[in-house]
């Protein structure tokens, strides 16, 4: 009887340590733990839910609700993120913490709200990687000449970033792009030489043959058959088709030379401004 009494005894204590545990899994510091543990392992979109049950039922700290924050930018939820910034639930954004600045500049550029940085750069707001913003938003604006003087201006941060993309403006602000009007002129005096310039050579040649070879049908049709031969007019028409073709072709060469150029320093600068978001 004593050993059915122990026994009963045991299993009773065990159903309510257990039910305690269970419950005890769920109060707040144990959900903050388990949020920031998927948050860390990258799991963006059960961090999020996570984290919004903790805001609803505890009262969040700063480093979880900077977390929270992230969540949102990470799962592309702008919309939450910026009615954070937005409504009065925070104080003036100059008097928040370093990493609230950074969150902001990284939720506006992550957007591509560029305008909205630069607004709070000229404003006055100071945050980490100040000027590597506002250095890079030039560079992905096309801002050549404005990101060369950025670039150029003393006591610019020694840090690895800040050098990179020093080293983009500056060759970005040199580099020689190609003259659409000039590869169009080339194109007239000889077909192709525009395609050329603009460093596609092989398509130079092809639309120099073509030309060529139109032109020279086109020339031995008038010869044989005269003026009155509809197969004259039409290797003509043809021969006058690719001449113009070769013009047009020399100009765009020249922009997509320089757009895959620009695309380039974007990329770069992409690549060099986000790494960390």
């Amino acid at each position: 009887m004593t050993q059915h009494i122990n026994i009963f005894i045991f299993i009773f204590l065990m159903l309510h340590i257990n039910l305690f545990a269970q419950e005890n899994i769920y109060d707040c510091e144990n959900s903050k733990r388990f949020a920031n543990y998927l948050f860390n392992t990258s799991q963006f979109d059960l961090a999020q839910h996570e984290f919004e049950r903790l805001d609803f039922l505890c009262e969040l700290d700063e480093n979880t609700r900077l977390l929270l924050l992230k969540t949102y930018r990470k799962n592309k939820h702008y919309n939450q993120a910026n009615q954070f910034f937005q409504t009065g639930k925070t104080s003036n954004l100059k008097t928040m913490p370093d990493e609230y600045k950074m969150e902001y500049i990284r939720l506006m550029m992550s957007q591509q709200l560029y305008g909205e940085v630069k607004k709070a750069i000229s404003k006055g707001l100071r945050f980490p990687e100040k000027f590597e913003h506002q250095l890079g938003i030039e560079l992905l604006q096309k801002n050549w000449e404005q990101a060369y003087s950025i670039s150029t201006q003393p006591n610019t941060p020694d840090g690895i970033k800040a050098k990179s993309l020093i080293n983009i403006a500056r060759e970005s602000y040199v580099s020689n792009r190609k003259k659409p009007w000039l590869a169009a002129l080339m194109s007239v005096v000889i077909p192709g030489s525009g395609k050329a310039y603009s460093s596609y050579w092989g398509d130079g040649f092809v639309s120099l043959l073509f030309t060529a070879s139109t032109g020279f049908f086109a020339y031995r049709a008038f010869n044989k058959y005269g003026t009155n031969s509809a197969y004259s007019w039409i290797a003509g028409g043809l021969a006058v088709s690719y001449y113009s073709a070769n013009i047009y072709g020399g100009a765009k060469a020249a922009q997509r030379y320089n757009e895959n150029l620009n695309h380039r320093y974007i990329h770069e600068t992409e690549k060099i401004l986000f790494s960390g978001y």
